[in-house]
This record gives structure tokens, C-alpha cells and sequence, in this order.
């Protein structure tokens, strides 16, 4: 399944208490901030946090007579007749279920929480389906997900078969915290305020025989950092190996259980 493009946080809220100077500043700066300081702590930390609503139609795991069968696709002419079986047609296996094979739909994760799923324009009640490993959506009522659905039919009529849902990882306080201060910082620096904690360009002041020594952004930069003490402890613990997004290892000859994330 292909995942929607993020270019930045949706949510991500802010904790400026014990901020001095948040509250001087205007609405304007207060907001470019804010989006300045999200964003570049999203991209430090894995651009992994914050939660984005969003609305999909999607298709059902399904196989005919219940079977699986391979999906052949057209690769490389040089292969013999043209054409290789990449994968399952998509149907789970029992693994180690007693029950079957479920009826379940997946979606891009990480899955948060679901806010809603219509079918056919009428709302399914929340004790009907449940969550696992943070991606599969799993009827269990004893009915099933639509096989098809109309895409010419509006979100609330006959056909339908909508999902709305929160993608993401929510921002814990620590995060909220982290946001706020470097945000609070940002502020003073665009209205120029000279008690910004913000490193500058500036290595070294010698002011009346004492020397001065400061943080090279550049280098703060490249190491991932911000130069604010708060905000990197938290960058440390949630991105201690500065990788740029989450990795995901997956091989098909694991098998492991299913986990129940909302």
C-alpha cells in the first residue's frame, strides 16, 4: 500500500510554560515559529510524531473459494515467458489463529485510533472492529468488509466503504515540552531579542581578558541538534542514532501473532 507523502507534522503541540518572552510577541511571529520549531524537530526525530486525520477508501484482503494464489505481474523479457509471481494475492494466512482467515483491511500506518468507518453511508458501531500491529483493521461481528465498492459514489451513499482514521504517533509531553522551548527561542530570534538562547555564528568573544567560546550551528546541525539543552536531551532519547525516519525490517518466513494497538 502505498503511505500519503509527509512533508511535516500535523499535530504537534506546544508546552511554553516557564517560556519568559512567549507571551510578548505577536500572533504572527508566535505562529511562524511554531511551524519553524515542528518541523525541524519532526525531521530531527525521525519524522515519526504527531497524528494526521485522514479520510481512505480501501479494499478488502480477499482470495476466491478461500484460497491463496500467487499475483503474476510482468517483469523482465529476459526471464523465461515473461513473468514472475512476486506475491500473495494479498489474503493472511491462519498463522496461529484458531479462527481462520479474518476479514480485515489494511491501512497506512501507524494507526492511531479510528475515528469512524461507513459502509455503504451508514456508520459501523466501534465494537464491531479492532486494530492490529498498529495496521489492520479486523471485523469482528461475524459480518465482513465490503469485497468492492463503488469509487464513483459519494463518501455517505450506497457503494461507499470510508475509513477515517488518526495516522501517526502522538507527541508525548516530553515532546510537547521540547516544541515549546525551541518555538519560545525562535520567537525571540526573529524579533530579534538579545536574550535569544539560540546558538550564533559566532566561535569565540574575548570581552575584557575573558574568553567566550559558542556553538558552531553548522555543526549542531550535522549532529542533529538544535544547541538547546532541553530540547537535544529529548532528541537523545527518542533519536538517539539520528536516523532520518523509522526502519522497518521484514522478511516472510516470520511468523508471529497479531497485536491487538486500539
Amino acid at each position: 500500500m502505498t503511505q500519503p507523502a509527509r512533508t511535516g507534522p500535523c499535530a504537534w503541540p506546544l508546552n511554553t510554560v516557564g517560556c519568559t518572552g512567549w507571551a510578548d510577541v505577536g500572533e504572527a511571529i508566535k505562529t511562524t515559529a511554531t511551524a519553524v520549531a515542528t518541523e525541524v524537530l519532526w525531521g530531527l526525530s525521525g519524522r515519526r510524531f504527531g497524528l494526521c486525520s485522514l479520510m481512505v477508501r480501501p479494499c478488502r484482503r480477499s482470495c476466491p473459494d478461500g484460497y491463496d494464489f500467487w499475483r503474476l505481474v510482468p517483469y523482465l523479457p529476459a526471464l523465461p515467458y515473461g513473468w514472475l509471481g512476486v506475491s500473495w494475492c494479498g489474503c493472511s494466512g491462519p498463522g496461529c489463529s484458531c479462527s481462520g482467515r479474518l476479514c480485515e483491511v489494511g491501512l497506512a500506518g501507524p494507526v492511531a485510533a479510528v475515528t469512524e468507518v461507513r459502509v455503504d453511508g451508514e456508520v459501523v458501531p466501534p465494537a464491531a472492529y479492532l486494530v492490529h500491529d498498529r495496521r489492520w483493521l479486523v471485523r469482528i461481528d461475524g459480518e465482513c468488509w465490503p469485497e468492492c465498492q463503488d469509487f464513483t459514489a459519494a463518501d455517505d451513499e450506497a457503494g461507499a466503504f470510508v475509513v477515517t482514521y488518526q495516522r501517526g504517533i502522538a507527541v508525548s509531553p516530553a515532546g510537547q515540552v521540547a516544541a515549546g522551548q525551541y518555538a519560545c527561542e525562535l520567537a525571540k530570534a526573529i524579533a530579534n531579542d538579545n536574550t535569544c538562547r539560540l546558538p550564533r555564528r559566532v566561535q569565540s568573544v574575548v570581552r575584557q581578558g575573558v574568553q567566550q567560546s559558542f556553538l558552531d550551528p553548522a555543526q549542531l546541525a550535522k549532529d542533529g541538534m538544535t544547541g538547546l539543552p532541553e530540547v537535544d536531551a529529548w532528541l537523545r532519547v527518542v533519536n538517539p542514532n539520528r536516523l532520518p525516519r523509522d526502519t522497518v525490517v521484514w522478511s516472510p518466513d516470520i511468523q508471529r501473532g497479531k497485536r491487538r494497538t486500539s
